[in-house]
């Protein structure tokens, strides 16, 4: 990584580049996965707004997408409850009692990082930013302190990029019609509630549910229900 790639993150134009030079610049720092999310308000008190950005794959967004597993993740708890930065393994999941969470996300190779949250202004909202590789990190001293360095030195750049290119609500009116009761299915998913919870709650097939979500997803044009979620609290639409 050097200065020009973190001037390059921060003038980004438009999404597209954001992402394409954020990758650039994490794997230089070493690590293949780079994700991150402009959020506003406090996922623990269900009053949250948030765009996420990054090249998460397809089949750990499918895997690890309720909104419920995210406030389990310890590596997301420890993020909102301190501004330090975040490091990260297995024995983090495991001594947070939450071991099969690492277990469902190491085969997309999120086996160690970091991670760091940075607060815009004086109001309610924050930047996350996260990268994540297979390979174990150096032990705690020079190594680790540059690679913790770099990442918070990115993050505050690419924080000015994300505010310009995010932090504008989406407009309502461009995105697709949704009908009532897929409204219905995703409120409830964005309470953490699973496919067959939701299905009780709302007396259908847990089968139908799991209809609506995908029409929902096909409709927004996102991977899986938790960025559907996200897209649509933005919206004001939740």
């Amino acid at each position: 990584m050097n200065y020009q790639q973190l001037i390059d993150v921060g003038l980004s134009e438009d999404l597209a580049s954001f992402e394409r030079r954020l990758v650039a610049t994490a794997d230089a720092m070493g690590f293949p996965i780079i994700s991150g999310a402009l959020m506003r308000g406090l996922p623990k008190d269900g009053e949250v707004q948030g765009l996420s950005f990054g090249n998460t794959p397809a089949g750990h967004a499918e895997a690890y997408k309720d909104l419920g597993e995210t406030l389990r993740d310890p590596v997301f708890d420890r993020l909102m409850a301190q501004p330090l930065p975040v490091v990260y393994d297995q024995a983090t999941y495991t001594t947070a009692g939450v071991g099969e969470l690492w277990e469902t996300q190491a085969p997309y190779g999120y086996k160690t990082g970091i991670a760091v949250k940075l607060q815009l202004g004086a109001g309610d909202k924050q930047f996350l930013l996260g990268v994540d590789r297979e390979e174990p990190l150096p032990e705690l001293g020079a190594g680790l302190t540059q690679l913790i360095g770099g990442l918070q030195l990115l993050a505050v750049h690419a924080m000015t990029a994300a505010d310009r290119l995010l932090g504008r609500r989406l407009d309502v009116a461009a995105l697709p019609k949704l009908t009532k009761r897929e409204l219905d299915v995703l409120s409830w998913t964005a309470q953490g509630k699973t496919a067959w919870e939701v299905s009780v709650i709302l007396g259908m097939s847990e089968k139908t549910v799991n209809f609506h979500l995908g029409n929902v997803m096909r409709k927004l044009e996102v991977n899986s229900k938790h960025q559907a979620v996200l897209k649509c609290m933005s919206a004001g639409l939740l």
